[in-house]
C-alpha cells in the first residue's frame, strides 16, 4: 500500500467531473426510497469510469495500483468505493443491520480507491468499524467520525503500519498496539496483498535492494583505503546509491518494499537512505 495525496486544488476536467457527481448526489439524496437511490447510482456509475478522473486518480499513483504497489499496465483500473455504495458487510461479512450503504458517497471523488480487479472484488463491500454506534446511516450523519477497520492509502499515519518481511509477505510493522494489529491482518486478508506472485516479487526487490547497498559499501569502504583504485571505487558507490534511490522512487514498483527492505537492516545509514528519497 502507498500513500496517496490527493490536492487540494483540482484540474478542470476534474472540477468538471465533481459538477457533475454533486449534481447526481444531490438528486440521489432527493430520491425517495432506496430501491430508487440505488437505481440512479446505477444509471450513473459510468460517471465514476470517466476516463478522464480514471487518469487522474492513475497519476496520483504514477500509474500503480493504490494496494498492491503494481503498474497497471494492460490491467483495468478500478474505482473501488472505500465506503460500498450500497451493501455494507461487517468483520464477519454479515450486512450491517439497517445500513442502506453509503449512497450519497457514490459519486464523492474522496470516497475513490484506484486498484486492481482481485484486491477489489475480494474487499467487495466489506468494511467493519471499530465504533459501530458512530456508523453513518445517511448524508444526515458525521460519516468523518467512523473509524474504519481497513487502512486508508490517503491516511498518512495508516501507511506507515503497514511493512514487508524478507519473504516478500505484508506484515504489521514493529511495536504496534493490537488494534493496529488487527486492522493491518484485515487489510492484508481483504485486499488479498498476502497473494504468492505478489510475495514472489517483492521478495526479489527486497533482496536486490539490500545487495545494492551491501555492494556500495563495500565501494565506499574500499574507496577509502587508498589512493589506488579509489577514483574507480568512489564512482562505483555513486552508481550503486544512484541505483538504490531509483528503487525508492514513487514512480518504480514495490518502492515501500525497497524502503523497508533498508530501514529493517538497523544501520542509521541504510535508514537515512531510506528517509530521504
Amino acid at each position: 500500500m502507498i500513500k496517496i495525496n490527493i490536492p487540494s486544488t483540482l484540474p478542470a476536467n476534474i472540477e468538471k467531473w465533481k459538477t457533475k457527481a454533486e449534481e447526481i448526489t444531490e438528486s440521489i439524496i432527493k430520491a425517495p426510497t432506496l430501491l430508487e437511490k440505488q437505481t440512479l447510482i446505477n444509471k450513473y456509475q459510468g460517471h465514476w469510469r470517466d476516463p478522464d478522473l480514471i487518469q487522474w486518480l492513475s497519476d496520483l499513483s504514477a500509474e500503480k495500483c493504490w494496494y498492491t504497489e503494481t503498474k497497471f499496465g494492460g490491467d483495468y483500473q478500478e474505482v473501488e468505493h472505500f465506503r460500498p455504495k450500497k451493501e455494507t458487510k461487517d468483520i464477519h461479512g454479515q450486512a450491517v443491520d439497517g445500513h442502506p450503504g453509503y449512497y450519497w458517497l457514490a459519486f464523492n471523488i474522496v470516497n475513490y480507491r484506484l486498484c486492481k480487479r482481485r484486491p477489489n472484488a475480494k474487499k467487495g463491500t466489506f468494511f467493519p468499524i471499530r465504533n459501530e454506534h458512530l456508523r453513518a446511516m445517511s448524508e444526515l450523519w458525521t460519516w468523518q467520525d467512523e473509524l474504519p477497520l481497513f487502512l486508508d492509502p490517503t491516511d498518512d499515519e495508516d501507511c506507515i503500519l503497514l511493512s514487508f518481511n524478507d519473504d516478500g509477505r505484508p506484515v504489521p510493522n514493529e511495536g504496534l498496539a493490537d488494534s493496529d494489529v488487527t486492522r493491518v491482518d484485515f487489510t492484508i486478508e481483504k485486499y488479498y496483498l498476502d497473494e504468492r506472485v505478489l510475495n514472489k516479487r517483492r521478495a526479489e526487490t527486497w533482496s536486490a535492494c539490500r545487495e545494492l547497498y551491501y555492494k556500495y559499501l563495500n565501494s565506499v569502504k574500499l574507496a577509502s583505503v587508498g589512493l589506488n583504485g579509489s577514483v574507480t571505487h568512489t564512482a562505483q558507490a555513486k552508481k550503486d546509491l544512484q541505483t538504490i534511490k531509483e528503487m525508492l522512487r514513487p514512480n518504480r514498483e514495490f518502492a515501500a518494499v525497497a524502503r523497508q527492505s533498508l530501514i529493517k537492516i538497523g544501520d542509521r545509514l541504510a535508514q537515512t537512505i531510506a528517509s530521504s528519497s
